[in-house]
């Protein structure tokens, strides 16, 4: 019989030639290796979905810029847990080491970032689960007394003073910061129109005098005058930490070489802005249901922790009474007994 014939014979009885599995194979293998993505090119996808989806996605942004080195050249379904962990591990070492709440994220983006990857189906498993979070601590509440304002703003470059002196005297969230737009300024009402902020609502912030300052200078320097959804501010949130955190330690630098305590400066970071903004409404006496109010806190319970600097204010500012009177004043003070009016007196 001629090979055309066995061919015949052994297509009518469903019998394939010997390397016929292995071709489908190889085109299967194919097939799979074309719709495999990288970090790189998943990242750019979960960043356009993110813009729709997320109010952070600037931040993501921002943070991927520092992924995409180390992770993006690799394929999304060849990156192990291991290869995360050392990511993650990475950034707490070297001369631009984060914090373990910045850690943290950091790993909540990635772990996102492959839930979203598995339900679109290009991967299998979250590479992310098994790495547990690192333990935050909960440390003071940083924020700047007015000669540490000074120090900082003075240790910034001038771009970004305007865009710092707003953050201290609206306690904005950076999301917010950073997506306001001149619509949302009303000169006239004197307030900033906050839109969906991270707690899911809108609010309206009003502008003292400092804040309208600025935003009148900001005014002239406009590039389209005439586009209402022109940004206010235009600034990369990695830019903006790192200008912050070398601003710190020159500001700590001055205050030391003008025998002043800069400790209170230690770990200072962007976030402190808004801390700073409601530890001095609460230490001018504001009410903390007020405090909610203006920084768009969800629940009291969140501005529950600022409540002590009233206190503390308060105490301070009687003690100022005693501080004029010397050591000797305040012993005979302590010497002398109680008058006759007071006696008995519990």
């Amino acid at each position: 019989m001629t090979s055309a014939g066995r061919g015949r014979v052994r297509k009518q009885a469903g019998v394939r030639p010997a390397n016929g599995g292995t071709r489908e194979r190889e085109r299967a293998e194919r097939a799979r290796e074309r719709v495999r993505t990288t970090f790189a090119d998943y990242a750019k996808d979960f960043i356009a979905w993110a813009k729709v989806n997320h109010r952070s996605w600037m931040k993501d942004g921002s943070r991927l810029s520092r992924v995409l080195p180390v992770l993006g050249g690799k394929k999304l379904d060849a990156i192990t847990t291991a290869d995360i962990e050392r990511f993650l591990d990475s950034l707490s070492r070297g001369e631009h080491a984060v914090a373990p709440a910045t850690r943290n994220r950091y790993r909540d983006l990635l772990s996102g970032m492959f839930k979203r990857a598995i339900r679109l189906g290009l991967v299998a498993v979250n590479a992310v689960r098994g790495i547990p979070k690192v333990k935050e601590p909960g440390g003071r509440i940083a924020y700047l007394t007015a000669e540490e304002e000074q120090a900082v703003r003075d240790a910034l470059a001038p771009d970004f003073r305007p865009l710092f002196t707003v953050a201290v005297h609206t306690g904005l969230r950076w999301s917010e910061q950073a997506r306001l737009r001149w619509r949302d300024v009303d000169a006239l009402a004197g307030v900033m129109n906050v839109g969906t902020s991270k707690n899911g609502t809108s609010r309206q912030v009003p502008m003292n005098s400092a804040v309208r300052s600025v935003l009148f200078d900001l005014t002239a320097r406009r590039q389209r005058p005439d586009d209402a959804e022109e940004l206010v501010f235009r600034a990369a949130y990695r830019t903006v930490a790192r200008a912050i955190e070398r601003a710190v330690q020159r500001a700590q630098e001055a205050l030391r070489d003008a025998s002043k305590d800069a400790s209170r400066l230690d770990g200072f970071t962007w976030h402190g802005t808004r801390h700073t903004f409601a530890s001095r409404l609460v230490m001018a006496g504001v009410d903390l249901r007020t405090v909610q109010v203006l920084g768009g806190w969800k629940t009291l319970s969140m501005v529950a922790r600022y409540a002590h600097l009233g206190a503390d204010h308060l105490h301070a500012a009687v003690e100022r009474l005693v501080t004029p009177a010397g050591p000797e004043e305040n012993r005979k003070w302590e010497r002398e007994p109680a008058s006759a009016p007071f006696a008995g007196v519990s």
